[in-house]
C-alpha cells in the first residue's frame, strides 16, 4: 500500500449529526425547570420563565446553552411532532384529494380546541365592562346610591379583567405552541420531500421556491394560528355587541347592522384582491431570492469574470419589480385599513342617526355605553378582514405546500427479475427532463404534460424509423433540422446493457453523448420512456461534480454512516487508496478540518478524492463512478484507478460476494487493464460499440480506436523524451525527489479543530440608536421621526376629540339641534379616517424607501466583499439576510412599528384623559409606572436575546437545504436521507427552543402588564367613586368620569401591546442591524482606479507577466500558500503548470486576478503592477476558464454575454467553435468552421439558439457542455492573458485535443497559462512551471526539464509508460 505520510486525526471532530444523548442528559438535569413540573400558580402566571429572564439580565446576553435551564417540552420535540403529523398525512395520501389542512387539524387540533374554549370565556367577559360602565355612570348621577354599590361594581370589573387576562394569555400560549408544531411539521416534511423529488420535478422546483416554502410559507401558517379563532370569535363579538346595543339603543341599532351587512361583500372583494396581489408578490419574491441564492453560491466565478455589476443590475431589476408589487399591495391595504377603521365609526354614526331620527335625545350613560360597545366592536370588525386576508394568504401557502408535497417522487430502480447483484438495462430510452417547458400556471400544466408526452412518442417513433432505415440501408428522407429537433429530446436511445457481479465496465464517449444520463438512468434520476432497468444490490455513487457537505473531512467520508460505529481499519484504508494522507497533513486539523460549503476551500482533486473515499467506505455491491479521474494529476489518477477502483471497489464484500464497478471516464489510457471486463462506447445517447479493450482497439474503423488515435496523436512522443528513457533508472515513483519537493511535507501540529465557517454575529444588549438612525436615514432623512410624531399625535388627538364630542353632545344636546351634533361627529370621524389613511400610506412609503436603500447597500457591499468572506460564510446565512431579514424590513417592521406607536399614543391619551377628569389618579399612576418600567426592562433584554437566537438559528436550516438539493442524487444513492433528516431535526430543535421561550416570554409579560391595566381600571373606578362620595352626584362629572372609565377599559390591551410591540419592534430592528452588518463589509479593493484611464486601450497589449517574491495566504489566520514565487513569463508564451495537490497551482490564478491580495511581493503585467489597476479592468481583461464550470439561470445569451456587448452572429460563431452549435449563420465562414469542434463529430452539439433556457446552476447541461460554454466565454474575451485551470478535465480526449487546437489558433498571440492533469495537454507549451510547496521548483522549456530530470520528467515518463502499455 502506497504511503502518503502520517495522518493527523483529531478526536474533537464536529459530528455531522450531534449526539442525541446530549440533549436528553441536559433535559434530565433541568427537568425541575420544566413548565409541567411547576406549581399551579407558577404555570398560571408563567413564573417558571423567570429563571431564563434572570440569566439574561445578569449576563446582558443569552447563549444557546443558557436555554437548557428550561428544556423544550416533549410534545414540541421535532421527532414527536413530525411522527404525529406523518401518521395523519399518510392517511390523507390514501384519499382521492389529500388535504394538508385536515392532516394538520387531526395532528394538532386538540390543544387548539382547548385554546378556543379559553377564547370563548375571554370574549364573554369582554361585555362585562360596558355593562358595569353604564351602572357606574348611573351610580355617579344618583345622590342616594350607597358606597358599597360603587365598590361592588369596581370589584366586578376588576375580577372580570383578571379572568380575561389569564384566559387570553393561556389561549395565546396554546396557539403559539400549535403554530410552532405546524411550522416544524411543514419544514421537515418539505425537506423530506425535497430529497424525494423526481428528476422532472427538480427541474421545475427551484431552490429559491423551496426555501420560500420552508421560510415564508411555513411562517405564514404559524402566524395565522394565533388569530385563526377570530373567524368565529369576531362574528360572536359582533353579534353580542349588537345585542347589547339593541338593549341600549333599541331598534336604532339596526342602522349599525345595515352598515355591517353592506361591508360583508366589500370585505370579500377586498380579500380576493389582496389574495391575488399576494400571489403575484410571492412569485416576485421567489424569482428574486432564486437569483440571489444562485449568485451567492457562485461568487467566485462572478468575480473571476468581473460580472458583479451585471448581476447586481439583474437582482436590482427583480427587486424593483418586487417593491412595485409591494407598494401596490400597501396602497390597497392602507385603503382597506382606512375603510375598516371607519367602519365602527360608521356603525356608531348610523346608530346615533337612527336614534335621534326616531325622536330620542342622546343620554350620557347610553352614549358612553354605546361607545364602549363600539370600541368592543372595533376589534372584531378590524380583525375580521385581516383574518380573512391572512386566511387567503395562508390558503395560498397551503396550496403551494400541498402542490409541492404532491409532486412526483423519485422511484428507486427495483431488482425486478435479477437474481444476483448487478445491473440490467433492456431497450431503455430516456428523455431530457430539462427540455420540458415549465408551466406558468396550474391550468397550463395539463396541456404541457400532454404536448410533452406527444413529443416523446414522436421522438421514439422517429428513432425507431431511423433505426429501421439504417438496418435496411435506406436513405433517411426526413429533414435534418426536424430530425435534430425530435431526437434532441432523448438522452438515451434503446440502451441494452448488463453488468454482472465482479465486472468492471467502462463507459466512454464524447461531450454530451449521454454518459452521465446513463449513470442517472441506473439511479432512477432520468425519465425512462421505454424499456426496463433493473438494479439489484447496495449502491454507491460518485457524481461528476463531487458532492461535499459543510462538515469535517471525516464526516464527509463517513456520510451515511456518521451515526454508526466507525470501522477505523476501513476508514484508514479509504484514505490510503484515495491518496488523502498527504492532503490531511496540509490541512490545519487533519480529517477534523471543516470543509467550506460545496467544498469551496478544497481543490478539485481533493473534492474528487474525498468523494471517492466516501464510496470506498460505503462498501457497496455496485459502485457508479462518473469521471473520478479527470480532476487529478496523471500519477494520482493511476493510483486511484489501481488502488481505489480496481483493488478496493472490486474487492469481495464482507459476505464474500463479488462487487461491480461501472466507470464513466475520459481517461481511456487506464482501460487496457486485465480487470476491465468491457468498454461501452456511447454516441448521441446510443451504445454504438461494446466489447473488450482489445476487441475495440483492434477494429480500426471503431469509434473507440478513433479516440485512441487522438490520445496517441497528442501523447508524449519518443522525440519529446529524447535520450531520457535510456538514461533514466528506476520507476518514476521510486526515484528520489529533489530537496524542494521533500520540504513540502511537514509534520502536522496536533491542534484543536476550529470552525472554518464563522459563527453568525449577534450583537449584545439593546439595539443601538445608530441602528434606528440608519433606518431613518435610509427612509429619507433625520426629519422622518419628527413627521412620524406629528402624524401619530394627530391620529391620537382626533380620536380623543371624537370621544369627547360624544360626551359634550350628551351633556349639551338640549341647547342645539341633534343633527348639528351628529354632523360634527360625522366630520370628526371622517377626519379620523383620513388621518388614518395618511398615517398608513406614510409608514408604507418610508418603510419601502428604507428597505430599497438598505437592500441596495447590502447587495453592493456583499458583491464587492473579498472571497475570504464567502469562504467562511455559509450561503444559507447570506440567503437568510436577503430573504427573511429583508422580508422583516419590508413588511414586519412597518407593521410592528406602526402598531407600537399607535398603542403608545393611545396609552398617553388615555392617561391624559383619566388624569384630567380625576387628578387623584396621578398618585396611583406613579407606582404603576415604576412597576411597568421595571417589568419592561427586566423582560426586554432576555426577549431581545431570545429573538436573536431564534433568528440566527434559522440560517443553518436554509444552508442545509441548499446543500441537500444540490446533492440529492448522491444522498439517495447512499441512502443518507435519515442522516440528514437527523441533522435538520437537531437544527429545528435548537431553533424551536428559542422560539418557544420567545412565546413564553410574551405571555409572561402580558400577564403582568394586564395586571397594571386592571389596576388602572380599578383605580379609575375608585377615584370616581371617591369623588362621588366627597363631592356628591354631578351629571357633568358623571359624563367625564364615564369617559375616563371607558378609556381605562381599553388601556389594558394598549399597555400590553405597547411593550409587546416595543419588544417586537426592537427584535425586528435586529434585522436592520444584521443588514447593516453586511452593508459595511470590507471591500476587496477599488473596482476602478485613476491608473485605469492611463492604461493603453486594449491593455494588456502583449501579456508579459513578472512575478516577484509573491507570497499569498487565503486568510490572515492561515499559513502561506505561495511562499516566494519568482518567475518571468515572456509575452505570448504558453505555460503549462503542474504539481501535486496543495502545491499552489490554482493559487497562481487567484493571485493574478487579485481574488486574494498578495501578502508580500508583486505581480506585473506589461510592466504595470496589478495592485494599482482597478479590479473591474484587471479581471475583465484576463480571460479565465476555471475548473468548476458554473452557469446561471437565464438563457445561453445571458450566460455568454451578460453585458450585451456582442451581436448574435458573434455569439453563434463562438458556440460553433466549441462545438455546441451546428446551425448556419452568415457570419460564420468556412474558415471558422474548419477550426470548430463540430468537425470532429459534433457529439457536444446541444444548443439550438441563444434563447435556449439555462436552468438553475446549468443543471440541464452536462458538465462537459457547461465547460464548453465557459470556454466560449473566454473566446469572446480575446484577451492577451488567458488562464485555463483544468479547463478540459471534464471532456474526452478528442474534444480536449480540438479545444487545444482552437485555443492555439485563437490565442496564438496571447500569454496562456494552463493548469492541467493531462500531460499531453501541456507538452507543446513554451514553458513548464512545476509548483512545489508554493514555489517554482522547476521552470523551463519542456526539453530542458526532460534533460535535467525532476518531477516533470517523472510525470512524462509515467505517461509514456502508460502509452507503451496500451
Amino acid at each position: 500500500m502506497t504511503s502518503y505520510g502520517s495522518i493527523n486525526i483529531v478526536d474533537e471532530a464536529k459530528p455531522l449529526v450531534e449526539d442525541a444523548a446530549s440533549p436528553s442528559a441536559k433535559k434530565a438535569e433541568s427537568s425541575s425547570s420544566s413548565p409541567s413540573s411547576q406549581s399551579i400558580w407558577s404555570r398560571l402566571t408563567f413564573q417558571w420563565l423567570a429563571s431564563i429572564l434572570r440569566i439574561g439580565n445578569e449576563q446582558n446576553r443569552l447563549e444557546q446553552e443558557d436555554l437548557d435551564c428550561i428544556p423544550l417540552p416533549d410534545d414540541l420535540q421535532t421527532d414527536e411532532v413530525v411522527a404525529t403529523f406523518n401518521k395523519h398525512w399518510e392517511d390523507e395520501l390514501k384519499t382521492p384529494n389529500p388535504s394538508l389542512v385536515k392532516a394538520l387539524v387531526r395532528s394538532f387540533g386538540v390543544e387548539y380546541l382547548q385554546a378556543a374554549l379559553l377564547k370563548l370565556v375571554h370574549d364573554l367577559n369582554v361585555f362585562v365592562g360596558p355593562q358595569v360602565l353604564h351602572a357606574i355612570i348611573d351610580f355617579l348621577r344618583d345622590p342616594e346610591a350607597p358606597l358599597w354599590h360603587g365598590l361592588r361594581l369596581t370589584l366586578a370589573i376588576t375580577c372580570s379583567q383578571i379572568l380575561m387576562s389569564l384566559c387570553l394569555r393561556h389561549y395565546f400560549f396554546k396557539c403559539y405552541k400549535t403554530g410552532l408544531r405546524i411550522r416544524t411539521a411543514v419544514v421537515l416534511t418539505v425537506y423530506k420531500k425535497a430529497l424525494l423529488l423526481s428528476a422532472a420535478e427538480r427541474q421545475t422546483k427551484t431552490l429559491g421556491e423551496i426555501t420560500n416554502l420552508m421560510s415564508i410559507d411555513a411562517q405564514r401558517l404559524q402566524d395565522l394560528v394565533n388569530y385563526m379563532n377570530s373567524i368565529w370569535s369576531s362574528p360572536l363579538q359582533i353579534c353580542l355587541s349588537l345585542f347589547f346595543l339593541w338593549r341600549e339603543m333599541g331598534p336604532s341599532s339596526l342602522g349599525g347592522v345595515a352598515v355591517i351587512i353592506i361591508m360583508v361583500p366589500i370585505t370579500k372583494t377586498i380579500a380576493q384582491k389582496m389574495g391575488g396581489l399576494q400571489k403575484i408578490l410571492m412569485k416576485a419574491k421567489d424569482r428574486r431570492i432564486e437569483l440571489n441564492s444562485e449568485v451567492l453560491s457562485g461568487m467566485k466565478i462572478i468575480k473571476l469574470q468581473a460580472w458583479e455589476e451585471s448581476f447586481t443590475d439583474r437582482i436590482a431589476t427583480l427587486r424593483q419589480a418586487e417593491l412595485s408589487q409591494l407598494l401596490y399591495y400597501y396602497v390597497i391595504a392602507s385603503l382597506s385599513g382606512m375603510l375598516w377603521a371607519f367602519t365602527p365609526m360608521a356603525v356608531a354614526l348610523a346608530t346615533f342617526a337612527a336614534y335621534i331620527w326616531t325622536g330620542h335625545t342622546l343620554d350620557v350613560a347610553s352614549a358612553l355605553t354605546a361607545l364602549a360597545l363600539f370600541n368592543v366592536l372595533r376589534f372584531p370588525l378590524s380583525m375580521l378582514p385581516r383574518i380573512i386576508n391572512s386566511i387567503v394568504e395562508a390558503a395560498l401557502s397551503v396550496d403551494r405546500i400541498t402542490s409541492f408535497l404532491m409532486s412526483q417522487e423519485h422511484k428507486p430502480i427495483g431488482s425486478n427479475n435479477l437474481n444476483e447483484f448487478g445491473v440490467r438495462m433492456e431497450m431503455v430510452s430516456a428523455a431530457y427532463e430539462s427540455k420540458k417547458p415549465k408551466p406558468v400556471t396550474e391550468e397550463e400544466k395539463a396541456g404541457i404534460d400532454k404536448d410533452w408526452e406527444l413529443a416523446i412518442l414522436k421522438s421514439l417513433n422517429r428513432h425507431a424509423d431511423t433505426r429501421i432505415r439504417k438496418l435496411l440501408n435506406k436513405h433517411d428522407s426526413v429533414a435534418s433540422a426536424e430530425k435534430d429537433e425530435i431526437d434532441n429530446l432523448l438522452a438515451l436511445k434503446r440502451i441494452d446493457f448488463e453488468c454482472k457481479p465482479g465486472e468492471l465496465i467502462a463507459v466512454v464517449g464524447g461531450v454530451g453523448c449521454g454518459k452521465s444520463s446513463f449513470i442517472n438512468a441506473l439511479l432512477g434520476e432520468v425519465q425512462e420512456v421505454s424499456g426496463k432497468t433493473s438494479v439489484s444490490g447496495k449502491l454507491a455513487y460518485f457524481a461528476q461534480s463531487p458532492f461535499i457537505l459543510n462538515a469535517s473531512v471525516r464526516d464527509n467520508i463517513l456520510f451515511a454512516h456518521v451515526d454508526e460505529p466507525v470501522d477505523e481499519e476501513l476508514y484508514l484504508r479509504s484514505l490510503d487508496v484515495c491518496a488523502l494522507r498527504h492532503d490531511l497533513e496540509l490541512l490545519p486539523f487533519g480529517d477534523a478540518t471543516e470543509i467550506g460549503e460545496k467544498g469551496i476551500t478544497l481543490s478539485g482533486g481533493q473534492k474528487a478524492r474525498i468523494a471517492l473515499a466516501r464510496a470506498v467506505y460505503h462498501q457497496a455491491d455496485i459502485t457508479l463512478v462518473d469521471d473520478a479521474l479527470s480532476a487529478v494529476d496523471a500519477h494520482v489518477a493511476e493510483h486511484l484507478f489501481e488502488k481505489a477502483i480496481v483493488n478496493e471497489l472490486m474487492s469481495k464484500s464482507a459476505t464474500g460476494s463479488q462487487r461491480s464497478v461501472i466507470l464513466v471516464t475520459n481517461a481511456i489510457q487506464h482501460l487496457n487493464h486485465a480487470r476491465v471486463n468491457k468498454v461501452v462506447v456511447l454516441q448521441e445517447g446510443e451504445i454504438v460499440e461494446q466489447g473488450t479493450y482489445k476487441e475495440l482497439a483492434a477494429d480500426s474503423g471503431s469509434v473507440f480506436s478513433r479516440y485512441l488515435a487522438v490520445v496517441e496523436g497528442t501523447g508524449v512522443s519518443d522525440e519529446d523524451m529524447g535520450e531520457m528513457i535510456e538514461s533514466g533508472s528506476g520507476t518514476p515513483m521510486q526515484r528520489k525527489r529533489s530537496s524542494a519537493r521533500r520540504s513540502s511535507v511537514k509534520e502536522p501540529e496536533v491542534l484543536k479543530p476550529q470552525k472554518l465557517m464563522t459563527e453568525e454575529a449577534r450583537a449584545a444588549g439593546h439595539v443601538g440608536w445608530d441602528v434606528y438612525k440608519a433606518w431613518f436615514l435610509a427612509a429619507g432623512g433625520i426629519y422622518i421621526p419628527i413627521v412620524i410624531f406629528f402624524v401619530f399625535t394627530a391620529d391620537a388627538g382626533m380620536g380623543v376629540v371624537s370621544n369627547w364630542w360624544l360626551t359634550y353632545w350628551s351633556d349639551n344636546g338640549s341647547g342645539r339641534s341633534q343633527f348639528y351634533f351628529l354632523g360634527m361627529y360625522a366630520l370628526i370621524n371622517l377626519g379620523v379616517a383620513i388621518v388614518n389613511l395618511i398615517r398608513s400610506l406614510f409608514l408604507a412609503f418610508i418603510a419601502l424607501t428604507a428597505s430599497k436603500s438598505m437592500f441596495r447597500d447590502m447587495l453592493a457591499s456583499v458583491m464587492t466583499a473579498p472571497m475570504s468572506f464567502f469562504d467562511t460564510t455559509p450561503v444559507g446565512r447570506l440567503v437568510n439576510r436577503f430573504s427573511k431579514d429583508i422580508y422583516t424590513v419590508d413588511e414586519k417592521l412597518v407593521e410592528t412599528g406602526g402598531m407600537y406607536l399607535r398603542t403608545i399614543f393611545s396609552v398617553i391619551s388615555t392617561i391624559a384623559v383619566i388624569s384630567g377628569v380625576t387628578p387623584v389618579f396621578v398618585l396611583f399612576m406613579i407606582p404603576m409606572i415604576m412597576f411597568y418600567m421595571h417589568e419592561q426592562a427586566f423582560f426586554t433584554i432576555s426577549y431581545r436575546e431570545l429573538k436573536r437566537l431564534d433568528s440566527t438559528s434559522r440560517s443553518p436550516i436554509y444552508a442545509l437545504l441548499g446543500e441537500s438539493v444540490d446533492g440529492v442524487a448522491v444522498i439517495r444513492s447512499f441512502s443518507a436521507e435519515e442522516t440528514l433528516k437527523k441533522r435538520l431535526t437537531n437544527m429545528l430543535d435548537r431553533q424551536q427552543h428559542a422560539y418557544f421561550l420567545v412565546c413564553a416570554a410574551q405571555s409572561w409579560l402580558a400577564v403582568r402588564l394586564e395586571l397594571v391595566g386592571t389596576l388602572i381600571i380599578t383605580f379609575t373606578c375608585l377615584s370616581a367613586v371617591a369623588e362621588q362620595v366627597i363631592s356628591g352626584a354631578d351629571p357633568v362629572f358623571a359624563g367625564l368620569a364615564g369617559l375616563a372609565v371607558s378609556y381605562s377599559m381599553s388601556v389594558t390591551q394598549s399597555l400590553n401591546w405597547s411593550v409587546r410591540m416595543a419588544s417586537d419592534m426592537e427584535a425586528n430592528m435586529v434585522a436592520v442591524e444584521r443588514i447593516q452588518e453586511y452593508s459595511k463589509l470590507e471591500a476587496e479593493g477599488d473596482r476602478r482606479t485613476p491608473v485605469d484611464s492611463s492604461l493603453p486601450k486594449g491593455w494588456p497589449s502583449s501579456g508579459a507577466i513578472e512575478i516577484k517574491g509573491a507570497k499569498l495566504r487565503y486568510r490572515p489566520d492561515l499559513p502561506l500558500v505561495l511562499k516566494g514565487l519568482d518567475i518571468s513569463i515572456p509575452a505570448g508564451s504558453k505555460v503549462g503548470v503542474v504539481g501535486r495537490t496543495g502545491a499552489g497551482k490554482s493559487t497562481l490564478m487567484v493571485g493574478l486576478l487579485r481574488i486574494v491580495e498578495l501578502a508580500e511581493g508583486s505581480i506585473e503585467i506589461d510592466d504595470q503592477d496589478i495592485r494599482q489597476v482597478g479590479l473591474a479592468k484587471l479581471r475583465a481583461n484576463i480571460a479565465v476558464i476555471p475548473q468548476d464550470p458554473v452557469l446561471y439561470s437565464g438563457t445561453v445569451r445571458t450566460n455568454l454575454d451578460p453585458f450585451e456587448e456582442y451581436s448574435d452572429d458573434v455569439l453563434y460563431e463562438v458556440l460553433l467553435r466549441v462545438g455546441l452549435y451546428n446551425g448556419s449563420k452568415k457570419a460564420v465562414t468556412d474558415e471558422t468552421s474548419s477550426l470548430s469542434l463540430s468537425s470532429l463529430g459534433g457529439t457536444a452539439t446541444r444548443i439550438s439558439s441563444l434563447a435556449d433556457e439555462v436552468a438553475e446552476g446549468g443543471g440541464n447541461f452536462s458538465v462537459g457542455q457547461r465547460q464548453l460554454l465557459v470556454i466560449a466565454r473566454a473566446l469572446l474575451n480575446g484577451s492577451k492573458v488567458v488562464i485555463m485551470d483544468e479547463a478540459t478535465a471534464a471532456v474526452d480526449a478528442e474534444t480536449d485535443a480540438s479545444i487545444q487546437s482552437v485555443m492555439k489558433e485563437e490565442f496564438k498571440a496571447s500569454t496562456v497559462i494552463t493548469v492541467a492533469h493531462r500531460i499531453n495537454t501541456i507538452m507543446d507549451s513554451n514553458y513548464i512551471l512545476v509548483m512545489s510547496d508554493g514555489k517554482a521548483a522547476e521552470f523551463n522549456t519542456p526539453k530542458k526539464l526532460l534533460e535535467t530530470g525532476g518531477l516533470f520528467r517523472d510525470l512524462v515518463q509515467a505517461a509514456k509508460s502508460k502509452q507503451a502499455m496500451k
